[in-house]
């Protein structure tokens, strides 16, 4: 089964956690990883390292963190540069999580789909998920409403 860790800033990993949990029920195989305010950020490597051992079951596993090129990031490519190499090719780290990009990773892997498949398709979802609306984009349809 494909691992999933959530490594982000503050408590967001456990949150997007506990959302994913609420829309689709009980997840497998998933571990959280915390940096809060005044933690190590050496001693957050090796929390991240702990949940990729405990989370590899010899299928890949996907990172998720919360902003590309900050601790949680830089962290994990450090530490998963350290790994063994065929340990090393079977995982992705993947910056700018969101919840949609979790629900695809946790749908991915219940089907059972090859790990680098998954990263693109955790990628594809994570740029197809952004959307924004604004009342101006809405057509005025009063006029026509008057018109019997």
């Amino acid at each position: 089964m494909l691992g999933i860790v959530i490594a982000t800033h503050g408590k967001l990993s456990d949150g997007l956690k506990d959302s994913a949990e609420v829309i689709i029920g009980a997840t497998n195989n998933i571990a959280t990883v915390n940096l809060n305010q005044g933690d190590d950020v050496q001693a957050l490597g090796s929390k991240i390292q702990q949940a990729i051992e405990e989370v590899n079951q010899e299928e890949g596993v996907i990172v998720l963190v919360d902003l590309v090129s900050a601790s949680p990031y830089n962290q994990s490519v450090l530490i998963t540069n350290q790994l063994e190499e065929s340990l090393k090719e079977s995982i992705y780290i993947i910056g700018g999580v969101n919840l949609p990009m979790l629900l695809e990773t946790i749908n991915h892997q219940i089907l059972g789909t090859a790990v680098a498949e998954t990263a693109q398709a955790v990628l594809a979802q994570g740029s197809e998920s952004l959307s924004s609306w604004h009342v101006s984009m809405v057509e005025d349809d009063e006029e026509d409403e008057d018109d019997f």
